[in-house]
């Protein structure tokens, strides 16, 4: 089985990474690092910045991830800051925010892999939806009690980790991520 570090200190990341690259016989080794994250709307940029960062530390192969919630009417803000404006004013404040706006979004992510000389390479997910009229009441990770993906009626928390896991943004990046891995090792 073909392994590799993933980078991160969010529990619930590392779980549906893990679950999705088991799929592909890839083993995730999780390891929580320090690393100054910078702000910057770019999912890219931020995560090609954390994964250039946490090489110099573990100087090994490893990826990282970032993800970010681009939402139409506030001219795609607020991006990979989702977490701090989430921490701010709460699913509630975002959906009231939009109350007679356009609620189309878009949920992103982009995994960046470092190989052994630390050479980085992306992969991007990426699933068009729009943000719910209420928070529900199932509420699961972030902003998942908001989001309602294109082709469905319920928000990612509605679904349930499963149902999410075939679907989501994160998936579809893991997946680009470890077609690649298999292919080029």
């Amino acid at each position: 089985m073909n392994s590799v570090y993933f980078i991160t200190g969010n529990r619930m990341k590392a779980s549906e990474a893990r679950e999705i690259l088991a799929g592909f016989g890839i083993m995730v080794q999780n390891k929580k690092l320090k690393i100054d994250e910078m702000q910057d709307p770019s999912a890219q940029s931020v995560a090609v910045k954390k994964a250039e960062d946490a090489f110099r530390v573990i100087k090994k192969p490893l990826f990282v991830e970032d993800t970010g919630l681009y939402i139409k009417s506030m001219h795609g803000y607020p991006g990979t800051m989702i977490k701090h404006f989430f921490d701010s004013i709460g699913p509630g404040g975002i959906v009231d925010f939009l109350n007679n706006k356009d609620r189309t979004a878009e949920a992103v992510t982009v995994v960046a892999f470092a190989d052994s000389k630390g050479k980085v390479s992306t992969f991007k997910g990426v699933v068009k939806g729009k943000i719910s009229d209420h928070v529900s009441e199932s509420r699961g990770f972030h902003w998942d009690s908001i989001f309602i993906p294109s082709g469905y009626d319920k928000t990612y928390a509605e679904m349930g980790q499963k149902e999410k896991n075939r679907i989501s943004q994160r998936r579809k990046a893991l997946e680009k991520f470890a077609k690649w891995l298999l292919k080029s090792r």
